[in-house]
């Protein structure tokens, strides 16, 4: 909003003022300073994570939550919503609703997800929210937890040395089998595999 009064200024002025230019200037410093500041809390939650995984898994689940939650809000501060970094498309959910249930979703990624208990997050019917969502992301909603999970599931792997098993878990998969079938449709190789090439 400031740069569009800036431009409006300088296009009835024929000049830019130095007080415009500096509160442009402060706005991104903020705005750097925030990311900055979020991505070294996010570091220390997933060292937390890593830290207390064998001892207090809730505990390190509370820290991949958080998180994910701040990833998604230096998303959101920097001007690409959550519903702008998937590509929702017009014709199915409304702005705020692809917003609160793509966050929903990664905050809850670990826990057992239905379709009726998302479509009651944005408060629409089971099926209403299907057809929407699938107009607007390009997934069926259980399609897409499935791909978040092994999004999610990729990093772990690459930046921990957790047992495959664990992995899943954490990620919300039923056992190391089902992570590794969902994983290879997706990514095309194992996790075994995926960690070694990442590895070196």
């Amino acid at each position: 909003m400031r740069e569009l009064s800036s431009l409006g200024a300088m296009a009835s002025t024929g000049s830019l003022r130095v007080t415009e230019v500096r509160d442009s200037a402060s706005f991104s410093n903020r705005s750097l300073r925030s990311v900055v500041s979020a991505s070294a809390r996010v570091m220390h939650l997933l060292k937390q994570a890593m830290t207390c995984f064998e001892t207090d898994r809730k505990a390190a689940l509370r820290c991949l939550n958080e998180a994910s939650t701040l990833i998604g809000a230096v998303v959101e501060d920097s001007g690409a919503g959550a519903a702008a970094s998937y590509n929702i498309r017009a014709g199915g959910l409304a702005n705020w609703q692809a917003s609160r249930i793509l966050a929903y979703i990664d905050a809850n990624l670990a826990s057992k997800l239905e379709t009726s208990e998302l479509a009651r997050v944005v408060a629409l019917s089971r099926s209403h929210f299907s057809r929407a969502f699938k107009q607007s992301v390009g997934f069926s909603p259980m399609e897409y937890v499935g791909v978040r999970r092994v999004e999610r599931a990729k990093v772990m792997i690459g930046s921990t040395q957790e047992r495959l098993a664990e992995v899943a878990i954490a990620c919300g998969f039923a056992d190391q089998a089902h992570l590794s079938r969902r994983f290879r449709d997706l990514m095309g190789m194992s996790p075994g595999q995926w960690r070694r090439t990442t590895s070196t």
